[in-house]
């Protein structure tokens, strides 16, 4: 091979090798994402365990992304890889899930006032648009569930405090983890009217009202999750 042919096969494999590191990432990410989205909706239980092979024959993808979406999931919170054994749902304790539901309720709280002290139309826009995904899914208690988080997670991401949001994201992730309220239709809707009281509140930049709303709201939500235990 030419000097010229060694240049331009050294500079093909240059560019090659961060586009295969790209390509690998982002399927770790769908991978991720994927699994995230099975422990949410409970169809992956805490202590369930997560087999290499089965989820990279599953979404049709490498072994490679799968176990770097397990180290993801790990650094996450969600997973815990045991050696010699493989890789598990964690489970949360009562005590851990007061704990993460605490840091929830502060980091909310403090969300509410950035939010009320900068809030905008477009913004109130999307809040309602996640309300009225709860009002539809009130029949629905998974479905409520989730969308009740997707409003938490608009509201605290409205806020403009990146750092404030990915801590927020973590504790509700791991969250999930801990047994989940059973709610009548009649609670949801009570929960529903409370979270558009929260609304209301940023909507007139009253951050004092928007807080004693959210804790009005996170007082039932402990409450559920007693009746639970």
């Amino acid at each position: 091979m030419t000097r010229d042919a060694d240049l331009r096969s050294a500079s093909r494999a240059e560019v090659a090798t961060p586009l295969a590191l790209v390509r690998q990432h982002s399927l770790a990410d769908l991978v991720r994402d994927e699994i995230e989205r099975c422990i949410a909706r409970g169809q992956l239980a805490p202590g369930a365990k997560l087999v290499e092979t089965e989820w990279a024959a599953r979404l049709q993808v490498s072994r490679g992304p799968v176990r770097e979406a397990f180290r993801a999931l790990e650094q996450a919170g969600l997973v815990r890889n045991e050696k010699h054994r493989g890789v598990f749902v964690r489970s949360v304790s009562g005590a851990e899930a007061d704990e993460l539901a605490s840091l929830c309720s502060v980091l909310e709280e403090a969300a509410c006032r950035m939010l009320a002290a900068r809030i905008d139309a477009a913004q109130v826009g999307a809040l309602h648009e996640r309300l009225e995904a709860m009002r539809t899914a009130l029949a629905d208690e998974d479905a409520f569930a989730r969308a009740c988080e997707a409003f938490r997670d608009a509201l605290v991401e409205a806020a403009g405090n990146g750092k404030l949001y990915e801590a927020w994201r973590r504790a509700a992730n791991e969250r999930r983890l801990s047994p989940r309220e059973q709610q009548s239709e009649a609670a949801r809707q009570a929960s529903c009217a409370r979270h558009r009281a929260v609304l209301n509140a940023l909507a007139s930049r009253d951050a004092d009202e928007a807080v004693a709303q959210m804790r009005t709201q996170e007082k039932h939500d402990e409450r559920d999750v007693d009746d639970v235990r």
